[in-house]
């Protein structure tokens, strides 16, 4: 079998494997290796021994870290002591020379979790397009954010479907001049006058905490339906120039339903995000919040409750398209099977980036609707295409994987 045959025979090797149950956090179980696939004896080795390695505390990885980084690869240590006690560090280093590396240890209990934390990355080309709902595509820019993070997080789960959690971090940004060949450095289009934050980065003290709710399906209805609610209040205080203190509050919530089937479901999202600042004080454009794509620069061990197996926004616009103080997002996904392991889904999608809170209403909402494919490992998504267009700038194609892609 010569090489193209058998990379090619790999993602197969996933497809017969999908149905097997996806990782969850705890101590590591065996792997089995996919024995049952039905392929060559040279592509189950290849397979087994990637998915051995993988499995190991110590393990190669591969991912994106954030968008004009390019593809990146590296080391992770993931590991559990003693039935609860975690420990997980990771470094990644992209072909376009971003990287980062990240450590978190500490306990996760059923009832409680607590961490320490630390994360230094440098993010050479992070798009730019200005702050406020009406920047222009023409503006796109590109600059670089060396940030280190360090901290602490807890949660306690005083009922099974509530969770009461806090962090408190110290943040060090850094910014730079952008380095993509393609995009013009952001310093060359805009001042501190019009982007806060530009000319001096503060370190800065944040404190936060949250409350989640998740109400599960009932007795009887499809995998995964029910829903999620989230609060979180942060405070983000300058420790150097007090031209930068603000506060933050965040409500998310996500609702499911099964619909035309027990393996269908339509997935209702909405974000709302909105900030306070100090008298006299702004809000840095590298902490504003973000519209677009499917990324968004959040904390460590911090993600979105997202739509239906994503944390994408409006993804018929670039990434980080739109920022600003205050954000609104409304999500609609059906997800469907189509054959297998292999689900699609159709979704539509509104939301606005405003500079007062007035603002967040329903009219000048920017649209997009499109359709994704994703492969999954039981209720997991472990890839995922999203093509999305309606914003009026092309068709815009976001490639996902997740750990669950590994056997």
């Amino acid at each position: 079998m010569n090489l193209v045959r058998l990379v090619g025979a790999l993602p197969l090797a996933i497809l017969s494997a999908s149905h097997l149950p996806a990782q969850v956090p705890g101590p590591a179980a065996k792997s089995e290796c996919a024995p049952e696939a039905k392929l060559p004896p040279i592509a189950k080795s290849v397979l087994c021994t990637i998915s051995l390695a993988y499995h190991r505390p110590l393990h190669p990885m591969v991912r994106g870290i954030a968008p004009g980084g390019g593809l990146g690869a590296g080391l992770e240590y993931d590991d559990w002591f003693a039935g609860r006690w975690h420990a997980v560090a990771s470094a990644v280093v992209t072909v376009r020379e971003s990287w980062i590396g990240e450590a978190v240890a500490g306990y996760r209990g059923s009832r409680a979790r607590i961490e320490a934390f630390g994360r230094l990355h440098d993010l050479r080309q992070l798009g730019f397009f200005g702050v406020g709902a009406e920047s222009d595509l023409l503006d796109h820019t590109n600059f670089r954010l060396r940030e280190g993070t360090a901290g602490g997080l807890a949660s306690v789960r005083p009922l099974p479907w509530l969770a009461i959690g806090g962090r408190v971090e110290g943040i060090w940004p850094e910014i730079r001049s952008g380095r993509s060949p393609r995009f013009p450095s952001i310093e060359t289009r805009f001042d501190d006058a019009l982007v806060p934050g530009l000319a001096e980065q503060p370190a800065f003290l944040r404190y936060q905490a949250s409350l989640d709710v998740e109400v599960p399906a009932a007795a009887g209805e499809a995998p995964h339906q029910g829903a999620k609610y989230r609060i979180a209040y942060a405070r983000y205080s300058d420790r150097e120039l007090d031209r930068y203190s603000f506060s933050r509050l965040d409500l998310e919530a996500q609702q499911r339903f099964a619909l035309f089937g027990p393996l269908r479901r339509l997935t209702l999202h909405g974000w709302l995000s909105t900030t306070d600042t100090d008298a006299d004080n702004d809000v840095p454009f590298y902490l504003q919040q973000t519209l677009g794509g499917k990324w968004n620069l959040l904390g460590v061990e911090e993600e979105l409750i997202g739509t239906d197996g994503t944390q994408a926004t409006l993804r018929g616009f670039r990434n980080f398209r739109f920022r600003d103080r205050h954000l609104l997002l409304l999500q609609a996904e059906y997800r469907f099977p189509i054959w297998g392991p292999v689900d699609a889904t159709v979704f539509a999608e509104a939301g606005k980036v405003a500079a007062r809170r007035a603002d967040l209403d329903l009219t000048g909402l920017k649209r997009s609707a499109g359709f994704s494919v994703s492969m999954m490992r039981g209720p997991a998504t472990a890839m995922r295409v999203d093509i999305g267009f309606g914003g009026g700038e092309g068709v815009q194609a976001f490639f996902t994987i997740h750990r669950e892609a590994i056997p």
